[in-house]
């Protein structure tokens, strides 16, 4: 190769050389991206172009698509053409790395030129050189891209939408935009519908879809899971939530074709002035999981009392397990009467939070103990609380009445659960005639047959179960028909619904009849809860209604308030008059 460099540039050898060192000294800096090497090719190929009398030189690229590289490349680049002219055909280059990655070369004499065998030779040296600083650019993208790409779906991944969106910050332009939070749901349905694998298809194609309808700076970010981020120009945001919060994605699946209405959970935050990409994907988190959590709406923008809330709601997490230590939590009871005779016949145990002599609303802390699974370990708390107080009054000759203590839904994914309730209860040496189960919110529960298998346990064992809330879920029905509990609760709705128009008023009176009807002839006990009014409760006596609850008779009470009503008069005397 000196050789045939010798023979090219003759006399003028130490400029040449110079020249020719010069071009790849260029070459080796500065370059990031491809168009980086073409506009330096450019630059520096006058200085060379001489030493292979070179009248015209086209390049051509090509890179196939891929996750890292949605769009691909083919493009064709001009890197010299000489004032003096050209002579075709080309000499003609083509260097390959793979399938996947190309380039061709071609090189054509100045005009009246003919090259030589050493000048061919050289032509093909500098191709192959070329080549290799593009396949190292095209290396160094990748890994950039790879660190900011996310590999399953090609989005952005998070550390690409906080560059992004820092870039959008110095640039003064991150203000014009707004952040949506954007969660698929029940993507958990489509993974068992389909396998995991087709589930991926499915992220892929969901993000192909939602890409195509961005305008241009505008992105899409995966979070994780089925988790992602938008950032859209305010004034095309409201439009875009539309379309890809409801999309129809269609996969291959064992020679059929699978199409899933794939509707999306959205918190929708405008970015203020001076704002970073943390706090505005933050925000919009947030008002996603507000959302989430008040099931009413599948889109909410945000507003300031979200993070307060949010921050609260965190507090509660972190204080919960000393709370739980230092035996923060009361016991409260609240009484249950018969309709027949207003006697005293059992109580519910209510939890009560005093976090420095301040009661923490109820509210404030069982729906987050409840979402995180926290609620467990306080559900355990206050039966076994239960259970020493009813194990002190049968030792200083105080008759208990049942007791009925919550156990939420998140309980029944312990398959030991009725033996651990069961060991509580020997540890106490507390009769199971004392204790109700009573089950929270278990019209959206998952897995019948868990469920009957506890409630079966329970009914063996003496221990009495009841379902709380009934006739505000769907499958109440099909708990009514399918378990064996002991009690129904009939949630408070029906009767706050009766001090209504006379029209609605008269829809409840059927149900509730009928309800009450079909839990006495399946030889259940019902209980109403909320009664506040001596009208309601004359009403839920006549229709064979056998126990209620509620303020008329008795507010929560604390343990020694409620000691006074076992050993006490157990007749609640109500007065005719509201």
């Amino acid at each position: 190769m000196k050789q045939a460099l010798n023979e090219v540039i003759g006399m003028d050898m130490n400029f040449h050389v110079k020249s020719y060192q010069q071009l790849f000294d260029s070459l080796q800096k500065n370059v990031k991206t491809v168009d980086d090497l073409i506009r330096l090719l450019q630059d520096q190929m006058q200085k060379v172009a001489r030493v292979f009398s070179l009248g015209k030189f086209e390049l051509r690229f090509y890179a196939a698509k891929s996750v890292m590289d949605p769009n691909g490349q083919d493009d064709c680049y001009l890197i010299y053409e000489s004032e003096k002219g050209f002579d075709a055909p080309p000499c003609e280059e083509k260097v390959q790395m793979d399938e996947n990655c190309s380039a061709v070369f071609y090189f054509y004499p100045e005009k009246d030129t003919a090259w030589t065998q050493p000048q061919a030779e050289m032509l093909q040296f500098l191709s192959h050189q070329i080549f290799l600083m593009l396949e190292r650019v095209k290396l160094v993208q990748l890994l950039r891209c790879i660190s900011v790409t996310d590999l399953l779906t090609g989005a952005l991944n998070t550390r690409g939408i906080n560059e992004t969106g820092g870039k959008l910050l110095a640039q003064g332009k991150l203000k014009d935009y707004a952040c949506a939070f954007v969660n698929i749901k029940n993507f958990n349905y489509i993974n068992r519908a389909v396998g995991a694998r087709k589930g991926d298809v499915v992220l892929r194609e969901f993000v192909r879809l939602s890409q195509n309808m961005l305008e241009k700076d505008e992105f899409f970010a995966r979070m994780g899971g089925d988790n992602f981020v938008l950032l859209a120009k305010k004034e095309h945001m409201g439009n875009l939530l539309k379309k890809i919060g409801n999309q129809y994605v269609t996969v291959s699946n064992e020679d059929k074709q699978i199409t899933f209405d794939v509707r999306s959970r959205i918190g929708v935050y405008d970015i203020r002035e001076n704002q970073n990409t943390g706090e505005v994907i933050n925000a919009a988190s947030t008002a996603m999981h507000v959302a989430k959590m008040s099931g009413k709406t599948d889109m909410l923008h945000f507003d300031d009392t979200m993070l307060e809330k949010a921050l609260r709601q965190k507090e509660v997490s972190q204080m919960f397990p000393n709370a739980l230590e230092n035996q923060e939590f009361e016991v409260f009871y609240q009484p249950k009467v018969t309709l027949s005779d207003n006697q005293l016949c059992g109580c519910e145990a209510l939890v009560r939070w005093f976090r420095n002599g301040v009661m923490v609303p109820p509210m404030d802390f069982i729906p987050v103990l409840e979402r995180e699974g926290s609620v467990c370990k306080l559900d355990f708390y206050v039966l076994e609380r239960v259970c020493q107080n009813i194990q002190d009054w049968l030792s200083r000759g105080i008759e208990p009445v049942r007791i009925s203590v919550n156990f939420s839904k998140m309980h029944l994914k312990n398959p030991n659960l009725a033996e651990e309730i069961l060991a509580v209860l020997k540890k106490y040496n507390v009769s199971a005639k004392y204790i109700e189960v009573e089950l929270t919110e278990m019209s959206g529960y998952e897995s019948y047959e868990t469920l009957l298998r506890f409630v079966q346990t329970m009914h063996e064992n003496g221990v009495s179960t009841s379902i709380d809330d009934f006739g505000t879920g769907y499958s109440s029905l099909n708990l009514l028909k399918d378990l064996n509990v002991d009690i129904i609760k009939l949630d408070k709705s029906f009767l706050n619904n009766m001090e209504k128009q006379e029209k609605h008023r008269k829809n409840d009176v059927i149900v509730i009849k009928n309800i009450v009807n079909m839990v006495n002839d399946l030889d259940m006990e019902v209980i109403a809860e909320g009664v506040e009014t001596q009208k309601q409760a004359e009403f839920l006596r006549g229709i064979n209604c056998c126990m209620a609850q509620g303020f008329l008779f008795d507010r929560p009470l604390p343990h020694d308030e409620y000691e006074k009503r076992l050993s006490g008069d157990h007749v609640y005397h109500i007065s005719e008059t509201e």
